[in-house]
Parts: C-alpha cells; sequence; structure tokens
C-alpha cells in the first residue's frame, strides 16, 4: 500500500471509531452531515478522497475539532512540511502552541497567504506577487503588489495583538489593537530629502492597509483602510513635519469593522483611482 492509500484508510478507521462512540450509524452520520451513506461507507473503507468542506461537516455532526479526526495518523508525504521533518500534526501544534512568538510569526505568514488568495478572487485583479525587495528604507518593500484595471497597488498585512483583545458583550463588538510599524529601526527618507532612524512607516509608502482579524473568532477576517486615512505619529520627540508623514504604529479596531476601516478592499481601489485621475 502506497503512502496516499494508507493515510486514507488511517482516516477511515478514525471515522469509523469516532461515528461508532457517538453510537451512530453510516446513515444517521450521513444524514447529519448531509452526505449519502455509501459516501460515509466509501471514506471508512479508505476508498475516497475527502473535501476539506465534508471534513468540516463530519467534525461538527461529531461534536469534535477537525484536529481530533486526524489524531495518530501519521504522514508520510515527502511534499508536505510534515512529511519534510518527519512530524505528526499533533507535535508541530504542540511545538507552536508553546511557542508564542513562533506562533506570531508564523500567523503573520498565513495572513499574508489568506489576504493574497481573498484579493485574487476579486473581480479585475490580477498579477498578485509579494516583491523580493525587502529593503524598507527604501520605502519600496510591500506585502504583495496587485494590478486592478491596469494600474498597480500595494498592500501592507498586519495582525491583532494577541494581548489586546476584547470582546464587549452588551454591544457585541471585539476590539483590539495592531502595531503598524517595521521589525526594526531603520532610515526613513521624507519628500525633503531629510532622513530619520524610526520604526514608524512611511505616509504613502504602500496603498492599503490589510488587517488580519483572525484572531477575534478564530475566522480569516480582514479589514481595509487607505494609508492615508490611518493616523499619524504623535511621539513628542519628532517634528511636526515628520510627524505629518510617518503612520502612528499601532491603530485601534473593532470587529462588526466601523469606518474607515471596510470589508471590502474595491471601494478602496476605486477610490484611488478617482484620486489619482483628478
Amino acid at each position: 500500500m502506497d503512502s496516499v492509500s494508507n493515510i486514507k484508510a488511517l482516516f477511515g478507521e478514525r471515522i469509523r471509531e469516532l461515528r461508532l462512540s457517538k453510537g451512530l450509524s453510516q446513515e444517521k452520520l450521513g444524514a447529519l452531515c448531509g452526505l449519502d451513506r455509501t459516501y460515509i461507507s466509501s471514506i471508512e473503507r479508505g476508498h475516497r478522497n475527502v473535501s476539506l468542506e465534508n471534513i468540516s461537516s463530519i467534525s461538527e455532526a461529531l461534536s469534535i475539532n477537525i484536529s481530533e479526526l486526524f489524531k495518530g495518523i501519521p504522514t508520510n508525504n515527502i511534499n508536505d512540511i510534515l512529511g519534510k521533518w518527519k512530524i505528526t500534526a499533533e507535535e508541530l501544534t504542540a511545538i507552536v502552541d508553546e511557542n508564542p512568538s513562533l506562533r506570531g510569526f508564523m500567523l503573520g505568514y498565513v495572513a499574508e497567504h489568506k489576504a493574497r488568495d481573498f484579493l485574487e478572487k476579486l473581480p479585475d485583479v490580477s498579477g498578485l506577487c509579494k516583491p523580493d525587495d525587502h529593503d524598507r528604507g527604501g520605502g519600496s518593500k510591500n506585502d504583495i503588489v496587485a494590478i486592478y484595471k491596469e494600474r498597480e497597488f500595494s498592500f501592507e498585512v498586519k495582525s491583532l495583538q494577541t494581548n489586546s483583545i476584547k470582546y464587549d458583550s452588551e454591544r457585541g463588538i471585539y476590539e483590539g489593537r495592531v502595531q503598524v510599524d517595521a521589525s526594526d529601526r531603520r532610515p526613513v527618507t521624507f519628500p525633503d530629502g531629510t532622513e530619520l532612524q524610526t520604526t514608524c512607516l512611511l505616509v504613502g509608502q504602500f496603498d492599503i492597509l490589510v488587517l488580519n482579524l483572525f484572531q477575534f473568532r478564530q475566522e480569516w477576517d480582514f479589514a481595509f483602510i487607505l494609508n492615508s486615512d490611518l493616523p499619524r505619529s504623535k511621539y513628542h520627540k519628532y517634528t511636526s513635519y515628520q510627524k505629518d508623514h510617518l503612520l502612528a504604529t499601532t491603530v485601534n479596531v473593532t470587529l462588526p469593522i466601523q469606518p474607515p476601516y471596510t470589508v471590502n478592499p474595491v471601494e478602496l481601489l476605486d477610490k484611488l483611482i478617482e484620486t489619482k485621475a483628478i
């Protein structure tokens, strides 16, 4: 048996084990998932590739987390990260959970990937890429660059600070902060040619800020805001000119999203096009 067939067989056995532990027949489990009994049967016999949507439906029907479906199932697929590192999903989860800094680091890159997936599905958006230039000093590095209506636009992706998250149960609103700055101090050049060592990002350094709100409710929600609508730095050691050209290092955001944030980046892109046409 090859590695893929072996994994499907183990997954099928795991589904059967969990189904029986819940006292469910194949027909009953199928009904709870909106799937045919024969589909459940083929899964349990290791004869079926299962879509992520159906895996989610099965986990909900069994009242367990998706990760429980894969408990104890190794991977021998050398093309995925688990296979390359020869670890299980449970081991990787434990490593990430035990190292908050690693979790935040990984979440940031996953957020960029998810944001690109979101943007590429928008009408008239194409050519999404992550630039290779990581020189923030030049102001040219952005997380995502995309073409919209034959014009190029840049996006910066930032994530919630976990320790800032609050939930107002009376209003049904999540509240949190997002750090909007560079990873370290570096020289930035202002329009008048002067330079400053700072962690702040420049006004106009990118077009749209994308806020990853996953940690509010463990869903891939995004909020979008124009660079021009972001608050400016108020640091007392900066001159008035510098404050006018530097973004604040943190911003507040809520879910549900409130202006000037929006869930629809297309309206911001259209606004940018209109502004540049004036």
